[in-house]
């Protein structure tokens, strides 16, 4: 940019360009015994010049001992790999390149040269964008250094916990502007990431899901199906633009949100009741269709795991199917089915059902293995039609016994919130409901905090004006979450005696 380095006002300083250290290229020239210099490719075109100024005689040289800057060196990088100065195919198809990735601190140690090198060599720039990442610290936000003590091994976390978990945390946490404070814990978490995706895997294969037929998207039936794949073109959408705009770590969390909530946590959870039922032709469509979801699963990763991904991708026999190997095949680009909005809205319904149940439980100290009896408390038929039109699944999923209608029984009835339409849970078991009231009410009491906190923070119009976006729809999205939360306990409060 010009107010960087603006064209008639360059200061321009002589560039020392020899070392005096053991390593490097080094420079190459020779001399004679009366320190005549020779610039040359190699000692024998040094002697043949020697030889031409000192009239063919015997001439003994002895090159110079200094290296080259290695900034000198690493500035010829991008055409000196490539084969230059012969003009190699693979010159002319990879120069100039597209970007090139770097650290803030050798902008102009090494980028600005090869700026330079690149203009003056080849009359090219040799790369259009730079994206420059942060830098990696250790888990306290200090700088690594061999002195403090605190410098981790690459080497040795990939030998513990694989190149594909380091990968994934430091691209996950590469926020613009933000230096990376690597701890183990971080790395052994996405390692635990990975593996619930070889778990997931394993699950189909459990339940003998391969893909054998090509798919076509207005034969699919099946409302989980419907649901999972509108779902997924959300978040390749998402995952795409953040990468084109180089927010990696963004393009990794909505990654890991996707696998580890949508697909793992609640997809293959709803694929059990049909996998255990007797009708063939859904247990087909969801064993070809859940086979075809994890071939782009595996698609959308590969670019931050890409090791296990291309490994899972032969175990499937993908490449055979596809006819390609993974990193050589086409990233996914799928549109909603509009077809399919009913069926993903009804199942986001459930979800939110069956969350809501489990939650309770957890708010109540109850065993999540505990089933329960609902117990229709309103007049409206929306979430009665629903929950009835998907019994087996809620049953199974959700663990619930039986469907009531409002009932005058009071022991061990709890009410929930669900779709602004009330509802009451029924246990079974002799529980103490009421113990657990003040637990829930403390909780509240936190949340109430919360909520005031970034109320104040979003009504703030200096934050909101300069804060980060992403920053502030975070705080948005937990104020909405917080919201919700809020209300759901209210109302189980208000149903304890």
């Amino acid at each position: 940019p010009s107010n960087v380095h603006p064209p008639k006002s360059i200061n321009c300083f002589a560039w020392c360009i020899s070392r005096q250290i053991w390593w490097g290229h080094r420079i190459p020239a020779w001399y004679d015994e009366k320190n005549n210099i020779y610039v040359a490719e190699d000692e024998r075109e040094a002697l043949s010049l020697a030889k031409r100024k000192n009239k063919n005689k015997t001439i003994k040289l002895r090159q110079e001992t200094d290296v080259l800057d290695t900034w000198f060196s690493s500035a010829l990088w991008p055409f000196a790999t490539l084969g230059w100065p012969s003009k190699t195919k693979e010159l002319k198809k990879f120069y100039p390149t597209s970007i090139l990735v770097t650290g803030f601190d050798i902008i102009f140690f090494w980028v600005a040269r090869m700026l330079m090198m690149g203009n003056y060599f080849q009359k090219l720039t040799p790369f259009k964008k730079v994206y420059v990442h942060a830098l990696v610290r250790d888990e306290k936000g200090q700088k690594m250094s061999k002195s403090k003590g605190n410098v981790i091994d690459p080497l040795e976390l990939i030998k513990d916990y694989g190149a594909d978990s380091l990968r994934f945390t430091l691209i996950s946490m590469a926020s613009p502007g933000r230096d990376v404070k690597l701890s183990k814990d971080r790395i052994i978490g996405n390692r635990n990431f990975i593996t619930k995706i070889w778990s997931a895997n394993n699950f189909l294969k459990l339940n003998k899901c391969v893909l054998k037929k090509k798919i076509n998207l207005k034969n699919i039936k099946l409302p989980i199906n419907q649901w999972i794949f509108n779902e997924f073109t959300k978040t390749q959408n998402l995952v795409t633009n953040h990468i084109d705009n180089f927010r990696f770590d963004e393009a990794a969390r909505y990654t890991y949100k996707f696998v580890w909530h949508s697909y793992c946590d609640w997809y293959l959870e709803f694929l059990k009741p049909i996998f255990s039922s007797k009708n063939k032709q859904e247990i087909q469509e969801a064993r070809n269709f859940s086979s075809f979801m994890m071939a782009n699963l595996l698609k959308m990763l590969h670019p931050f795991i890409p090791f296990f991904t291309e490994t899972v991708w032969g175990k499937n026999q993908f490449n055979n199917f596809f006819n390609s190997d993974l990193i050589t095949s086409y990233w996914p680009k799928y549109k909603d089915q509009i077809s399919y909005n009913k069926n993903q809205k009804n199942i986001n319904n459930l979800i939110e059902l069956i969350s809501n149940i489990r939650s309770t439980k957890s708010e109540l100290n109850i065993t999540p293995k505990l089933y329960c009896d609902i117990i229709f408390l309103e007049k409206s038929k929306k979430l009665k039609i629903l929950i009835k039109q998907n019994i087996k699944l809620i049953k199974q999923v959700g663990r619930v016994n039986n469907l009531l209608d409002k009932t005058d029984l009071k022991k061990n009835i709890v009410e929930i919130l669900v779709l602004k339409e009330k509802l009451a849970l029924r246990f079974n078991e002799d529980i103490d409901i009421s113990s657990q009231k003040n637990k829930i009410m403390k909780k509240l009491e936190s949340i109430g905090i919360q909520k005031n906190k970034l109320n104040n923070k979003l009504q703030n119009k200096a934050y909101l004006k300069n804060a980060p976006k992403s920053i502030v729809q975070n705080d948005k999205d937990l104020l909405k979450d917080l919201t919700i939360e809020d209300n759901k306990l209210r109302s189980i409060v208000s149903s304890i005696d």
